[in-house]
């Protein structure tokens, strides 16, 4: 099975969502350094409904302080012989601007879990009761483009946590279209389609005063048989009330620290006194 040693944050491993998200959501920085407003941008081939609709949701999010949403993902893996195998997980995120991030995979045995203070970022693995952890920038963006980076780790819808999503949402766009209104659980929904260079991508945008993300879809061009990543984004609580214990590891009874990020959860790596 064709697997790449990137760990998605209470996701499973899998080489094709990984090469869609990276691609997506390359660089926090391209964001940081746009001046203008998120509202006064538009993207060349974006046809204007769909720049709109897409505005209207990446300005909400970036408008939350805080809030909370569950996902539910289902990650293509492509096999030796071809075949696309799902894997499916749950998960729960909440966000805290400008700095705290805590994400968990709900269920699993083996699932994992991130922590996000401000100062350091840790991740703990259920399947052996380790963890480990390491400093972490002041701001969000910062951090999440340090975990893709120099530790393989991605966070399930990761490029809609930025505090500029439609700039990273759209860097590789060249051609976006509203494809329609449907309906997502009942909820009425705007679906949007972009293409990009090398990832193609869907998203399904509530109607209304909150315009929220409910479904997300990446299908990567640059791999075999273009495996598809996506995630239906529910239970969300814009504004929510969150305290701080929640962004604060605290190692559950027994747990080892290791040295370094393990590249899958559950296998065996080497442990150092607590």
């Amino acid at each position: 099975m064709t697997r790449g040693t990137r760990i998605v944050l209470v996701l499973t491993v899998a080489a094709s969502a990984v090469t869609a998200r990276v691609v997506v959501g390359r660089r926090a920085a391209h964001a940081a350094a746009a001046q203008t407003t998120s509202t006064s941008k538009s993207k060349k081939g974006i046809e204007p409904a769909a720049d709109k609709l897409l505005h209207q949701m990446a300005d909400y999010l970036a408008s939350l302080q805080s809030f909370q949403v569950q996902g539910s993902a289902i990650d293509e893996v492509v096999t030796t012989a071809g075949q696309k195998i799902q894997v499916a997980s749950d998960s729960k995120v909440s966000v805290q601007r400008p700095n705290r991030l805590r994400s968990e995979q709900l269920g699993a045995e083996n699932g994992l879990a991130f922590w996000y203070d401000g100062k350091t970022m840790t991740l703990a693995c259920k399947a052996n009761n380790t963890f480990a952890t390491a400093p972490a920038p002041p701001t969000l963006d910062a951090t999440i483009d340090k975990a893709r980076k120099q530790f393989q780790i991605e966070a399930p819808g990761a490029d809609l946590l930025y505090s500029r999503p439609y700039d990273i949402l759209t860097e590789q766009v060249t051609a976006g279209r509203l494809v329609g209104r449907e309906s997502i659980d009942g909820t009425p929904a705007n679906h949007l389609a972009f293409e990009g260079e090398e990832v193609d991508w869907q998203i399904w945008i509530a109607e209304g005063s909150q315009p929220l993300p409910l479904r997300y879809v990446i299908t990567t061009k640059t791999v075999k048989n273009e495996p598809e990543f996506s995630v239906r984004l529910s239970h969300w609580e814009p504004q929510a009330n969150i305290t701080a214990s929640t962004f604060e590891f605290q190692p559950p009874a027994g747990a080892t620290r290791v040295q370094a990020f393990p590249s899958s959860c559950g296998l065996p790596t080497s442990a150092s006194a607590q």
